[in-house]
């Protein structure tokens, strides 16, 4: 009757046991299931000088979920019968880049690929009927040819200004896409954190939130080292730290589980005039060539090839920066990068973005090529500790 007794309460024990190991793994390939790690290049790196061009093949598929196509220009063009022409150009087509683009899935099956598109015709676009019509029309076309995943707009800056105008072209967007048999289909916005929240998000798949803007230094009252302002206004709300502005945006109605935090992988550098004024130099770096701002693939080289001092603009290391003599320059680093990704797993972001590959260390100058991004993944995919 013992042994009875006692292999029945064996039998009930391992049940329970194995139903609780059950949902633990459950919630492990949950986790892993909502990880976002995106990846965004330009498409004119390719161009670069000598191993600085970045080419489609130096792309880390293995480190990322989704890669951005950085960018699709927009052409419109009205005929005579006031029918708009929209046209989507690709500066890569002549070399075969968006055929070398799509064909990273045939490397990596499950990877997610979107298109960008920040031109300010955009905005035009957007205001229209007839030429959101248009611009939906020969984007389905364009997706559908070479298997793309999704579509990033840009919202402020040079991108799209009225808020109604966003509204109807993602409305519209999601409904084609349905239309079209493509449900699946993502549309993101690419938008700066204090550049205002998005009062309809739930109509969006994702929402892109760049959680960085310019760092000018200035001289302090008897200060004779500038440092830069790293904090955030948003909307009435004034001093924010990244936190803070994140926290804003989701108890404003943006979903947490929306939201992608974006890192930006520059440099940004000043010089300073004595006795207490700032300029800022746009040929300080040739990579990128157009500037004006420098790729961490250089800056941490010009970090290593001289003396510089290194300090912090914030006490949450968030915001590094560096002074040598008349120079002195905002940046990411390790460090700051992975507390960002902190941030994102600690509040429950959709995921992280890396903005660009291009401008990470990916050849390997500094340490380990793609420092930046590995930091930045290796902090958001941190598995909490099962007590």
């Amino acid at each position: 009757m013992i042994s009875t007794l006692c292999f029945f309460l064996f039998i009930t024990m391992y049940k329970v046991f194995a139903e609780v190991v059950l949902i633990v793994l459950a919630a492990s390939n949950a986790f892993v299931e909502a990880e976002r790690v995106v990846c965004s290049f330009s498409s004119s790196a390719a161009d670069r000088t000598g191993e600085y061009a970045f080419e489609i093949t130096d792309i880390p598929i293995s480190l990322c979920t989704h890669i951005v196509y950085d960018s699709l220009q927009l052409a419109i063009d009205v005929d005579s019968n006031d029918t708009p022409n929209i046209l989507l150009v690709n500066p890569d087509v002549v070399v075969g880049g968006w055929q070398k683009f799509a064909a990273l899935k045939s490397i990596k099956p499950e990877l997610k690929l979107l298109i960008s598109i920040r031109n300010p015709l955009i905005a035009q676009a957007a205001s229209e009927s007839d030429q959101r019509k248009a611009l939906i029309e020969v984007l389905i076309e364009y997706m559908a040819e070479y298997k793309l995943d999704g579509v990033e707009l840009l919202w402020g800056g040079y991108g799209i200004q009225s808020e109604h105008s966003l509204y109807l072209l993602v409305e519209e967007i999601k409904s084609s896409f349905r239309a079209s048999g493509h449900p699946t289909w993502e549309v993101t916005i690419l938008v700066e954190i204090d550049h205002g929240r998005i009062d309809y998000a739930r109509l969006l798949d994702f929402v892109h939130i760049v959680g960085a803007g310019e760092r000018k230094p200035k001289y302090g009252n008897n200060s004779t080292m500038p440092s830069a302002n790293a904090l955030f206004d948003v909307d009435d709300q004034t001093n924010m730290t990244l936190d803070g502005a994140l926290q804003y945006w989701i108890d404003k109605g943006c979903p947490a589980d929306k939201i992608v935090l974006v890192v930006v992988f520059i440099a940004q550098v000043f010089q300073l005039k004595k006795p207490d004024t700032v300029k800022t130099l746009k040929t300080y770096c040739t990579v990128p060539e157009d500037g004006p701002f420098c790729a961490y693939i250089e800056m941490c080289q010009k970090f290593n090839e001289s003396d510089w001092t290194m300090g912090w603009d914030d006490t949450e290391g968030l915001a590094p920066h560096a002074f040598q003599t008349d120079y002195w320059a905002a940046y990411e680093n390790e460090a700051s990068v992975g507390r960002k990704g902190e941030i994102a797993r600690e509040k429950g972001l959709a995921g992280m973005y890396a903005v660009a590959l291009d401008l990470d260390d990916y050849r390997g100058k500094c340490g380990p090529a793609y420092s930046l991004l590995k930091s930045l993944c290796g902090s958001y995919r941190q598995k909490p500790t099962i007590n």
